[in-house]
């Protein structure tokens, strides 16, 4: 992979409406418009939509607004700092009349609704084609919510297992729940979203990681470092039919090297799975994996000295890789030619 830019001194990196946005201490570059921003200012792009968060110290609440391509006008949302900050979605803490408000966004419209439980919930996933919200407890409990507020059905673990909230994926109208004991994966269930229907369940023992990326043909992917029992490491790959449940795991690599690698760190272009490894005492690397072959096909050096690389984000041209280090100054955003289009 051919390097084009190594850029410095940047904070955040994510793409907005196809452009590149880069966050300063003092500025943010949005394509090739620049607007002049404050060191506490916070940015948040989901949804393909760009919002800017300014906290009050005094009043301790953070009021937001989104970018309507040209500056940031002020959103209808106030939010306590103690509680969920993602403009998207928040869940407030159950009042004194024991109910839950849930207020979410989605891209502009805001939707407001609220039930009474004796838990306290927070907004997983709002699936916009299916208009279903997901809520999550304690990592025990789902429940699913049209978007008006009719509940349609609840989701409780099984006794001594956990929900991996980060692995909750929605494909069509099938929900996949993936789920740990003790850290370590155990089952993976799929589910009717609208009826609650158990479809398949697949035991996830022999996976490294708990969180899968949708890909090519709707299948679900998983790459991670596995710790065997003779103290070896494989890099193993997983996928699964969400909408049979087959499931097929590989083993593509092994040894040491491997032992850093991260479902979570890995984005899905094309045919194409893009991973970085971050082992920093072998050297970090940035990797592709082919999905229709299941091979390894480049692992090159990063030589970063960076305490964290986010995962790579990828389009058809280019490959941004966002290196962080304890003094934001250092941070680099390496921008690399994507030559696996």
């Amino acid at each position: 992979m051919k390097l084009i830019e190594k850029i410095k001194g940047v904070v955040r990196f994510f793409l907005y409406d196809g452009k590149e946005v880069s966050v300063y201490k003092d500025k943010i570059k949005i394509g090739d418009e620049i607007l002049s921003s404050k060191e506490d200012d916070d940015y948040y792009c989901v949804n393909d939509v760009l919002y800017k968060a300014v906290f009050d110290e005094e009043t301790i609440t953070a009021s937001y607004f989104r970018y309507d391509g040209i500056s940031f006008t002020e959103s209808a949302f106030r939010y306590d700092l103690k509680k969920y900050l993602d403009p998207q979605r928040s869940c407030s803490l159950k009042n004194s009349k024991g109910l839950v408000k849930v207020s979410f966004n989605n891209n502009g419209d805001e939707f407001c609704f609220e039930f009474a439980t004796d838990s306290k919930y927070y907004i997983l996933n709002y699936d916009s084609k299916n208009e279903v919200v997901i809520l999550i407890s304690k990592r025990k409990g789902l429940l699913f919510y049209t978007k008006t507020g009719e509940r349609l059905w609840e989701y409780q673990v099984e006794e001594g297992l956990e929900i991996n909230e980060n692995g909750v994926t929605v494909v069509d109208d099938i929900v996949v729940i993936p789920s740990s004991k003790n850290s370590h994966p155990e089952l993976v269930e799929g589910y009717n979203l609208l009826t609650g229907e158990k479809l398949w369940e697949v035991d996830d023992k022999d996976c490294c990681d708990y969180c899968y990326s949708l890909g090519p043909n709707n299948m679900l992917y998983s790459l991670a470092s596995y710790h065997c029992y003779d103290h070896t490491t494989e890099l193993r790959f997983k996928q699964i039919n969400p909408s049979t449940g087959e499931s097929e795991m590989s083993v593509l690599k092994e040894g040491d090297y491997w032992k850093a690698v991260y479902s979570g760190h890995v984005a899905i272009h094309g045919n194409k799975l893009f991973y970085v490894n971050l082992n920093k005492s072998e050297g970090c690397s940035l990797g592709v994996i082919d999905l229709e072959t299941k091979e390894l096909i480049e692992d090159m050096p990063l030589k970063s000295e960076g305490f964290h690389i986010d995962k790579p984000v990828v389009t058809d041209e280019k490959i941004y890789v966002f290196i962080h280090y304890d003094d934001d100054s250092l941070n680099e955003l390496r921008i690399y030619e994507n030559e696996y289009k």
